[in-house]
């Protein structure tokens, strides 16, 4: 192979982004490593040459998908991608494991279609638009870096799945006293109360000691090892002073299922998790009255539409109530 170097093909415009430039016998190709910091690029193109990214076209012509599909981990890998995110990149690439064997040049838009339809039949359509999203960006390394085939066949193979939004059930706050009074400890009690009352994940109320409490406030590190405090309402502290510490906390979903049965034996919507007491929490700050906003900033959602999309339902919503409501 002739000698590949590095250059800023565009510099004269203004663009700063390197590019390996690569000749070969049908020409000159120049191919965009994706940063404008040198040092940067020199370590991306060296992990391309190293792959065979850049190998002459004749090469790479009899190419399988899962080839390629194990040069796209190799340059995951050496781009420093999280080993978690390239678990989530093999289970997207994956699902065409049974076009493994093709070669990639020689795959119909229909293959990739009729396969991918097949493995999400069991995908929620937020995961389902997650994996459709990886095998774009898989498809994308293969026309750009591989160039095996000329464009992504992702957007016109793979349809769109149609977002359903989830049915959230909640139990009312008698409904919550009730199981209250069935947990089997004081540790289950408290455990529940956390959540039902001050709207804690389960994995956060778990954690959930003496020491986190300061004063009327609840100091939690809640998702995205993000730090909140929440107040500590009358309610709850009266479960606090119910369950003196150390306190030894275990959630298992078969005993909430039992608890709740012998709480609510009339039956209920949904199924009993834990989360639920959490939205519970939500829905009934809503029902109360309170301010949507509030509500948000209790709940920790990073935006109010969040808040809105799940417990919209809950808002009144008939214009004519709310006209004879206040202006009756």
């Amino acid at each position: 192979m002739a000698s590949i170097t590095l250059v800023q093909k565009n510099k004269s415009k203004g663009i700063r982004t390197w590019y390996a430039r690569v000749p070969d016998s049908r020409g000159v190709h120049f191919y965009s490593l994706g940063t404008t910091n040198k040092t940067e690029a020199k370590a991306v193109l060296q992990e391309r040459i190293r792959e065979g990214a850049y190998d002459a076209r004749d090469e790479r012509s009899t190419m399988t998908l899962g080839e390629a599909a194990t040069r796209f981990e190799g340059y995951q890998r050496a781009k420093g991608s999280k080993s978690s995110s390239i678990d989530t990149i093999l289970q997207a690439v994956n699902m065409l494991e049974p076009l493994f064997g093709c070669v990639v040049s020689e795959l119909a838009t229909k293959d990739i279609s009729d396969t991918f339809m097949a493995a999400a039949e069991s995908l929620s359509p937020t995961t389902y638009r997650n994996r459709k999203t990886i095998l774009s960006t898989f498809f994308k390394y293969v026309v750009e870096v591989l160039e095996l085939i000329p464009g992504n066949p992702v957007p016109k193979a793979i349809p769109r799945r149609k977002m359903v939004k989830p049915v959230r059930f909640f139990w009312t706050r008698e409904q919550i006293d009730r199981i209250l009074a069935e947990s089997p400890t004081p540790h289950h009690r408290l455990l529940y109360s956390f959540m039902a009352f001050a709207g804690l994940r389960v994995s956060e109320a778990l954690a959930m000691t003496p020491e986190k409490i300061y004063g009327k406030e609840i100091h939690v590190v809640g998702k995205g090892d993000k730090f909140a405090t929440i107040p500590v309402s009358p309610r709850l502290q009266r479960e606090i002073d119910r369950c003196p510490p150390p306190w030894d906390f275990h959630y298992n979903r078969a005993t909430l299922k039992k608890v709740c049965s012998r709480a609510i034996p009339e039956g209920f919507p949904g199924v009993a998790h834990a989360h639920r007491f959490r939205h519970s929490f939500g829905s009934n700050l809503i029902r109360e009255g309170v301010n949507i906003k509030v509500v948000q900033t209790l709940m920790r959602h990073e935006n109010i539409q969040l808040t809105l999309d799940i417990y919209g339902h809950l808002l009144d919503t008939d214009p004519k109530d709310a006209l004879e409501k206040v202006f009756a």
